[in-house]
């Protein structure tokens, strides 16, 4: 499989092919061919990795949780998750929202240390630490991670 992405192209190749055979090679000269302009250019930086992280610790003393592992990496479907380790994973896509969707994806993420679903109780959370949290998931849906 082989798709166009903010600032350049992803290629799939199944384990079982060479990455360097001649049919990889011709697929992603074709796909090339076929994608090359239909490339998104990738947005400005508007927060840095670091900067994330020392939000992420703002937040959680804010919040009163203690988080285990923070990684941030590519993610296809979402923005953010939690692990029931406390492990919390960011997509690196966060790098190029507005500050406050990021401070809202970090908070989200945070709030299941607490609460692990989206329940009344997780709402009232939100709502205590973010007043403006329902503005800005609605304003997350115009981005795609």
């Amino acid at each position: 499989m082989m798709r166009a992405v903010r600032g350049g192209i992803e290629v799939y190749v199944p384990l079982w092919l060479k990455k360097d055979s001649p049919q990889v090679r011709r697929f992603i000269e074709d796909g090339l061919k076929k994608l090359a302009d239909k490339v998104p250019p990738t947005p400005p930086e508007q927060t840095s990795p670091d900067e994330l992280r020392a939000l992420v610790a703002v937040w959680a003393q804010r919040v009163g949780v203690q988080p285990g592992k923070i990684t941030l990496r590519p993610m296809q479907r979402k923005w953010g998750s939690c692990s029931g380790k406390r492990n919390i994973t960011l997509n690196t896509s966060l790098t190029w929202l507005p500050r406050p969707l990021a401070e809202y994806v970090i908070l989200h993420e945070l709030v299941h240390l607490r609460v692990f679903n989206h329940g009344k109780d997780f709402k009232a959370l939100m709502s205590q630490h973010m007043a403006d949290w329902q503005a800005r998931d609605r304003e997350l849906d115009q981005y795609h991670p």
